[in-house]
């Protein structure tokens, strides 16, 4: 079936000026070569894995990331979808539609293979439309089907995920899991989520709330709720992260959980950390049979 799919994407990427097709190990992968920026994607679970203007480099990518079928990359955009995290850690009108014991962390979206449905390419931009018409597990009882389009430009990226309901009501978590650079996390900072209130999930799930800009000093996993947009700002960077999520994970590992997991070197936590633009718990989406919602985000580099 990859074998399959490559050979499909390069029939259909063939009269692309700026796209096309390769195998890395199992995963066909779309090449985006602008002569503004670039860009790759992995056809499974429609994973934004790097893009770049003047050789910056927006995302981080993990140097031991394994192109394996059905193991979602470290690094880039993953998918989360349609829960978050733990399944049981999500509100009950999404685990109603959980059924079983073998639900993966954040969901199967990032882990299945996506077609790519339309391609429209300029001297300016590219904007890809992916979708995933019958996304299924044998954990999951829900009827929905979702599409991604990804933007992109000298001066933008943006991602664009609609979960359309099919014949019943369905509920969901969600969450574009972004991945970010750094030359040194003790010198990074975000702006934007002053006097926000947060779940700290390294602290028994407990509500506070945030006291200037966020700095990393040690382990980080907290949900936050969002009114602006965010600056991240770190040694020669400065980032606007923009959307209409209603919530945002703040991550990073840090030494001990860095070295358990996978795909993942052991100082790699100095130089990355996540801002996941997202609607979970409180904020998660019920929608009625036919209707449609979409979670977007949207990032520009202002050191550029």
């Amino acid at each position: 079936m990859t074998l399959q799919k490559y050979n499909s994407l390069r029939d259909q990427l063939s009269d692309n000026q700026y796209l096309s097709v390769e195998m890395r190990d199992a995963l066909p992968v779309i090449l985006v070569r602008h002569t503004d920026f670039s860009a790759d994607l992995a056809i499974q679970g429609a994973q934004l894995l790097r893009f770049a203007i003047q050789n910056k480099e927006w995302l981080w990518l993990s140097e031991t990331a394994e192109y394996k079928t059905g193991t979602s990359l470290r690094g880039g955009i993953p998918i989360c979808w349609p829960w978050f995290g733990n399944a049981a850690k999500n509100p009950s009108s999404v685990t109603t539609h959980i059924t079983g014991d073998n639900a993966p962390a954040h969901g199967f979206a990032r882990s299945q293979d996506w077609s790519l449905t339309s391609v429209t390419e300029s001297d300016s931009d590219v904007v890809l439309g992916l979708s995933l018409e019958n996304p299924a597990h044998p954990a999951w009882n829900g009827d929905a089907s979702l599409k991604l389009e990804v933007s992109m430009s000298a001066s933008a990226l943006t991602l664009a995920l609609t979960t359309i309901a099919g014949q019943k009501e369905v509920a969901i978590s969600q969450a574009l899991h972004t991945y970010f650079p750094t030359t040194d996390i003790n010198q990074t900072s975000i702006a934007g989520l002053e006097d926000e209130s947060y779940i700290d999930a390294l602290d028994g799930w407990a509500t506070k709330t945030q006291t200037g800009p966020v700095a990393f000093v040690d382990e980080t996993d907290r949900i936050y709720t969002v009114s602006r947009d965010l600056t991240l700002q770190s040694p020669g960077s400065t980032m606007i992260l923009s959307g209409n999520n209603r919530t945002a994970i703040v991550w990073n590992p840090w030494i001990d959980k860095g070295a358990r997991l996978s795909q993942f070197e052991d100082d790699a936590w100095k130089n990355m950390f996540c801002i996941e633009s997202a609607d979970v718990m409180d904020a998660a989406v019920t929608l009625q049979p036919g209707e449609s919602h979409t979670l977007r985000m949207t990032l520009v580099n202002r050191s550029i």
